[in-house]
């Protein structure tokens, strides 16, 4: 039996804070439950820890005290590491289902106030409706109305979020870094560092919290490049001759299959989550993360007895979350390369994958090509200065787009629309496309005639937009719109290189089948 400095062992110490516990006395049982586990004489683990720790947890849950819980689950994390790292694996899901669902119960509270206040105002509408008195009304104009939209914040409801959610939001983001932190480089309990890492990311989707996300992010790559730099294949050679691993990576074994797999599922996640919040330069940094893991597992590979390289499925995981990222964020090159990636991966790996499944995808890959927006040569100026601007551009723009096309894994370093249309001709993907579609590639890659390219083009849009639906994230007839302004941007040279002058009326006629504001026309002009 262990004793603490007072000399009150770990069972009365827990009595005695059942005991204060049960007279309002919480904050003198959780100092007492403190002592116990912050004692240097404690030497051996028991059982009786666990429910200390237990009580402990629900004490600063009881008085919102984040620090005092970090503090204590680092000094269980010190007497359990190696003894009994099962009861850290429970006591930390304790801690982490706990705070969830208190910050749970504050946000179905206060909505469900929210909900009573708006229900009560129709019926004081009623009421004075009844009273036959006359309600004076407000004449708004536009202006006043936008001015009054800024104004609607109710004071009362923003209170209630600061005394019941705001408190619970934070308890709970100090308990994922605090959790996070201690689980970094601990090789028996990756599992629950995984699943923590995934409902953190789920929590800032959920409660919209961009700024707390992007710390995660980079939470979650320093201690990946902690594990890279010090944790590395010649690093644990030098450990396992009878050196001393780096104190950033204590309990680190080693990358192992199973290790690179769950560091990749972290980032696939993350891809969702910042094309949720719109947060698209975290995604790109996401993105060399997960070039960053590949090479760790390539580097593996030429290892003997290194792990294989990371399964299709994943891979195609990864490709199907960027085909979303690129989408949200209006980058139709690499939207259409990573959508090619995929539908390449599915095809050669997923043999349960059905003729109505290869259609799709297969049209997913055409039209998202014929979406990047392709400006010909001829249509730059003339002037000597703008060509010497536009290729300092080009040059910056190419060797952007190279890197990022590297750390995508495509197969060329210059991604352009030529490009990846080539392939798909070269691979044969059209042969898995509508009849119909492949009518609209004909109008939009062959014909040159300005006068009758949008009425050739029309049913056939018309069509897309139909049969393909809006069900779905990846529904074909998003695609419409994009595919209508390339259509325009080809009107326009097409009849820049016919005329040398032409009336807005003309054009007009023109583009009336689209059924599109003019506006959108200026704007391709």
């Amino acid at each position: 039996m262990s004793y603490n400095r007072y000399g009150i062992s770990p069972e009365n110490a827990l009595s005695r804070a059942i005991e204060l516990q049960g007279i309002d006395k919480s904050d003198a049982a959780l100092s007492t439950l403190h002592e116990v586990l912050s004692s240097r004489r404690k030497s051996n683990w028991s059982p009786t820890y666990e429910k200390i720790m237990i009580t402990y947890i629900d004490l600063c849950l009881t008085l919102n005290k984040p620090r005092e819980a970090k503090d204590g689950l680092h000094q269980y994390r010190n007497l359990t590491q190696t003894q009994a790292p099962g009861s850290l694996e429970n006591v930390i899901k304790y801690l982490v289902e706990q705070s969830e669902m208190r910050c749970k119960e504050a946000k179905e509270k206060i909505e469900s106030e929210e909900a009573e206040t708006k229900a009560d105002v129709p019926n004081m509408e009623n009421d004075l409706d009844a009273s036959g008195d006359d309600v004076p009304t407000l004449d708004l104009d536009s202006n006043n109305m936008l001015l009054l939209s800024t104004m609607t914040a109710d004071p009362a409801q923003n209170q209630k979020e600061s005394m019941l959610l705001l408190p619970k939001i934070k308890f709970l983001w100090e308990t994922y870094r605090a959790v996070l932190d201690i689980l970094k480089s601990n090789s028996n309990l990756e599992a629950l560092y995984h699943a923590t890492t995934i409902r953190a990311l789920e929590f800032c989707g959920a409660y919209k919290r961009r700024s707390e996300f992007r710390r995660l992010c980079d939470l979650v790559r320093t201690h990946l490049q902690n594990l890279q730099k010090y944790g590395g294949i010649a690093a644990m050679a030098r450990v396992t001759d009878g050196g001393k691993p780096n104190n950033k990576i204590r309990g680190w074994e080693g990358w192992t299959t199973e290790s690179i797999e769950l560091q990749l599922q972290i980032r696939f996640k993350q891809l969702e989550i910042a094309s949720t919040l719109h947060l698209y330069t975290e995604g790109f940094k996401t993105v060399e993360d997960i070039f960053n893991i590949l090479q760790i597992s390539h580097s593996r590979r030429k290892v003997a007895g290194g792990s294989g390289a990371p399964k299709a499925k994943i891979m195609a995981t990864y490709y199907e979350k960027l085909t979303t990222l690129f989408w949200v964020s209006d980058n139709h090159l690499f939207h259409a390369f990573a959508w090619y990636k995929y539908y390449t991966l599915c095809k050669e790996f997923n043999r349960g994958m059905t003729a109505e499944q290869k259609s799709l995808q297969a049209s997913a890959v055409l039209l998202s090509a014929l979406c990047i927006p392709s400006v010909p040569a001829s249509a730059t100026s003339d002037d000597g200065s703008s060509k010497i601007k536009s290729t300092e551009q080009d040059n910056f723009d190419r060797e952007k787009t190279g890197r990022m096309a590297t750390l995508l894994g495509f197969h060329t370093r210059n991604p352009t629309r030529e490009a990846l249309l080539s392939e798909i001709r070269a691979k044969h993907v059209m042969d898995d496309v509508p009849d119909y579609l492949r009518e609209l590639y004909t109008v939009l890659e062959q014909d040159s005639n300005p006068l009758n390219l949008v009425e050739k083009a029309k049913p056939l849009l018309d069509r897309l937009r139909s049969e393909a639906g809006s069900d779905g994230e990846g529904a074909l007839s998003a695609y419409v719109q994009p595919l209508i302004n390339v259509l325009l941007l080809k009107l326009m040279h097409s009849l820049s290189a016919s005329y040398h002058n032409i009336s807005l009326d003309h054009i007009k006629n023109l583009t009336s089948g689209l059924e599109v504001p003019f506006a959108q026309v200026e704007k391709a002009i």
